[in-house]
């Protein structure tokens, strides 16, 4: 349901950089007021989005990487945790952790799932199971881009179809956009349209998992099942990121088309 960041090119300097300079460039800036795991984190990701940081090259150990950057080799550990977990890096049979390939896959339009679902002669539903305040985890921090103390607003519910379960959402907002999530109804794209919140540009990933037992358990649907995992960042014209949404989707029900144009 959205627009992603375009792909970029290799840098044909990137082979040539000493590895020691390449690590001064994800070193953080302490006048930031993001944690430095999460600022190496998000540089990292960058590096390899431009080609500094090639596929199947191995980065240095996290001793290695805490004494050039300057950082608590602890933070530098769960930063690397962090990385694998977002397949950014993989740990290869050797031992050590190497880029993973990344494609960006570009999509046209920006559209609500109850939008959809109606398009197709579905009527769509959803069921609330959760909606509160909290201290943001670790993945909300980072791509919320928030600071030390702020909050977000969690909603978690299922999606449905024609009263079937489809998947299952969860959606964070930082509290200075929802200071109250239960003021959203039935559609969060309304309460963004009530309160002028426009969305501008949005990041969609995309990836293929299995249904375990603890989103069974969650939801209702059947564990070992095929899901569609979409993982979503939106933001305003002025560049401050408002949302993030995981939704789980059933494969034989979410079928995802890309259109591309010229």
């Amino acid at each position: 349901m959205v627009k992603t960041i375009p792909a970029h090119g290799v840098c044909p300097m990137a082979s040539s950089l000493h590895p020691d300079r390449k690590l001064l460039a994800l070193a953080p800036d302490p006048s930031l007021p993001q944690p430095a795991l999460l600022q190496f984190f998000q540089k990292l990701r960058i590096a390899v989005c431009a080609g500094y940081w090639m596929p199947s090259e191995a980065l240095p150990g996290a001793a290695a990487i805490a004494i050039v950057t300057g950082m608590a080799q602890r933070d530098v550990e769960q930063a690397l945790t962090l990385l694998r977990q977002e397949n950014w890096i993989a740990t290869g049979e050797d031992g050590h952790d190497r880029i993973t390939p990344k494609i960006d896959q570009p999509v046209s339009k920006l559209s609500s799932l109850s939008d959809m679902l109606r398009a197709r002669g579905f009527t769509p539903g959803s069921r609330w199971i959760a909606r509160t305040v909290a201290e943001p985890d670790l993945d909300e921090q980072w791509r919320l881009n928030l600071q030390s103390g702020n909050k977000v607003a969690r909603m978690e519910r299922i999606r449905l179809a024609n009263e079937i379960i489809i998947g299952y959402e969860r959606s964070s907002l930082p509290t200075s956009i929802l200071p109250d999530p239960l003021q959203v109804g039935s559609s969060l794209y309304q309460y963004m349209t009530d309160h002028q919140l426009n969305i501008a540009r949005a990041v969609e990933e995309i990836e293929a998992v299995v249904c375990d037992a603890e989103m069974a358990a969650r939801c209702g649907l059947a564990a070992g099942q095929a899901l569609l995992k979409l993982t979503r960042v939106s933001a305003l014209q002025n560049g401050q990121i408002i949302e993030l949404t995981y939704s789980y989707f059933r494969s034989d029900y979410y079928h995802y088309v890309v259109e591309l144009n010229d």
